[in-house]
C-alpha cells in the first residue's frame, strides 16, 4: 500500500510541476521549436507515470463487490459517465487537451467555455471522473484510495487553476464563479444531456 501511495504522490508532483505555466514558458524560450510538443509530451509523461502508479499493489484487499445485475448497472453508469466526459472535453477542444492542435500549430486563443457541461459546474471533468471512479462495482482498497486521492487532488488542482483563470479572464470569471458551483450541480437538470 505504501508503495502505491508513494507512486501516486510522484505522479501528482510531476503532473503538477509540468503543468506550471511558467515552466511551459521557460521551456518554450529554451527550446522554441519544441514548444509545440510540450502538451503532447506532458500528456505522455502523465500517462506513463499514472500507469506506473497503478502497477503497484497487485493484491489489494476487496472492500466490497456489487453482486449480479447490480455490477452490470454500475458498469453501464460508468459507460454513461465516460460518454459525458468525452462530451465535456469536446467543448473545450479534445485536440487542445491532448496536445494535437499545438503539434499541428493550429491551437487558437483560449476562450472561456461556460455553456453545456460548464453551465452546471465549473469543473465537470473532475466531477465526472470522481463519480466514475466511485462507481467501480469491485471496490478494492487500492481503488478506494485512488478515488479519494483523485478527489483531493482535483480540489487542490481546481483551486490553483481558478487563480490562473481569474488572472486571465478577470471579472468575467469571478461572475462565473458566483453563478456556477465548483463541482456539484445546484439544479437537477443536466444541460450536457439536452445539448444546451
Amino acid at each position: 500500500m505504501a508503495d502505491f501511495v508513494a507512486r501516486l504522490f510522484v505522479f501528482a508532483l510531476m503532473h503538477s510541476i509540468l503543468a506550471l505555466p511558467e515552466l511551459q514558458r521557460r521551456m518554450g524560450d529554451v527550446f522554441p521549436r519544441l514548444g509545440r510538443f510540450y502538451r503532447l509530451a506532458y500528456n505522455l509523461v502523465a500517462l506513463v507515470t499514472f500507469a506506473w502508479a497503478l502497477s503497484a499493489w497487485h493484491f489489494s484487499p476487496v472492500v466490497y463487490i456489487v453482486p449480479g445485475m447490480g455490477s452490470l448497472i454500475f458498469y453501464l453508469i460508468q459507460l454513461v459517465f465516460i460518454v459525458l466526459l468525452a462530451r465535456c472535453a469536446a467543448q473545450t477542444g479534445i485536440d487542445d487537451l491532448l496536445g494535437l492542435s499545438q503539434l499541428r500549430g493550429t491551437s487558437g486563443s483560449k476562450r472561456l467555455v461556460i455553456t453545456g457541461c460548464y453551465a452546471r459546474v465549473r469543473h465537470p471533468l473532475y466531477s465526472l471522473s470522481v463519480v466514475f471512479l466511485a462507481l467501480n462495482p469491485v471496490m478494492t482498497l487500492k481503488w478506494l484510495l485512488l478515488t479519494v486521492f483523485s478527489a483531493v487532488y482535483f480540489v487542490i488542482g481546481a483551486r490553483i487553476e481558478e487563480r490562473r483563470l481569474v488572472a486571465e479572464y478577470g471579472e468575467t470569471y469571478r461572475n462565473y464563479q458566483k453563478n456556477v458551483p465548483m463541482f456539484i450541480p445546484a439544479k437537477r437538470e443536466m444541460p450536457w444531456l439536452s445539448g444546451e
